[in-house]
């Protein structure tokens, strides 16, 4: 049983990670490019997983993972 649940453990420890990683910039002066590799890492990886489960919705919420610091630096230019 254990074993059936620890994919889905790993996603989300993967995708909370990423999300975390938007507090970085707050700390550090060039803490975007820091967020940049690592909401790229975990999303790559939790998509890996989620391929593995397959679970459309999980790849769907890697892919926004993917591109939300993208969406965050274009947001920062907008309002400048």
């Amino acid at each position: 049983m254990q074993t059936k649940k620890f994919p889905y453990v790993m996603y989300w420890i993967l995708i909370g990670i990423g999300i975390l990683s938007f507090t970085i910039p707050i700390f550090q002066e060039y803490g975007i490019i820091t967020t940049l590799i690592l909401t790229l890492l975990c999303s790559l990886f939790s998509w890996a997983i989620a391929m593995g489960l397959r679970k459309r919705k999980f790849m769907y919420l890697s892919v926004l993972l993917l591109i939300s610091p993208w969406l965050l630096l274009l947001s920062r230019y907008l309002i400048n």
